[in-house]
């Protein structure tokens, strides 16, 4: 996508209007228009970039750092139980980003901010040969940057059959995070 066209670059350059909570030379932080909770940031590179994959590995350090930062003080000063950082080029099927961003939420207690997906359970086979997969990939890749346009997806193995899960027991409520800290520092 050209930068001209992609509405969060119109954001950074200030042609479309935006609340901004955060900026610098190479950042900008905005409130959400489309909110999961109060106080939900969209933290973005002023440069365009389509994935994080593509910025340079400074500026996407900068990036996950504010955005760190940012969660912080929203967990401090937000009366949040939590904060959930999520990078994603496809946040729901068919919600596609063309621009590399963080989103920044806080979490309140019954906020209705629900990611599902199916888990399931491994054998230590399983396990053992995914994490030489990753080993592997992550050798071969090393730290060079990725390519301006994605290579297609690998295809991931077919699930193995396994037995049907067992019930588990209720989680137990787990107390909200007390932190002691008062200060960020950005």
């Amino acid at each position: 996508m050209e930068e001209n066209q992609c509405i969060f670059c119109q954001i950074a350059s200030g042609a479309i209007k935006s609340s901004i909570v955060y900026q610098d030379q190479n950042l900008l932080g905005i409130l959400d228009i489309n909110p999961a909770t109060v106080g939900h940031v969209i933290l973005m590179p002023r440069a365009h970039y389509n994935s994080l994959y593509e910025m340079p590995p400074p500026l996407s350090l900068g990036l996950l750092s504010i955005a760190r930062a940012i969660g912080y003080a929203l967990l401090l000063h937000m009366g949040s139980t939590n904060v959930d950082l999520i990078y994603s080029q496809e946040l729901r099927q068919g919600n596609f980003t063309p621009h590399a961003l963080i989103h920044i939420i806080p979490r309140y207690k019954d906020d209705n901010v629900n990611y599902a997906w199916q888990s399931r359970s491994l054998t230590e086979e399983e396990i053992a040969q995914i994490s030489q997969s990753v080993i592997g990939a992550i050798e071969k890749v090393g730290n060079q940057e990725a390519p301006s346009t994605p290579p297609p997806p690998a295809q991931a193995p077919p699930p193995s059959p396994r037995p049907a899960p067992q019930p588990q027991e209720p989680k137990k409520e787990e107390k909200p995070l007390e932190l002691k800290k008062k200060v960020v520092i950005f």
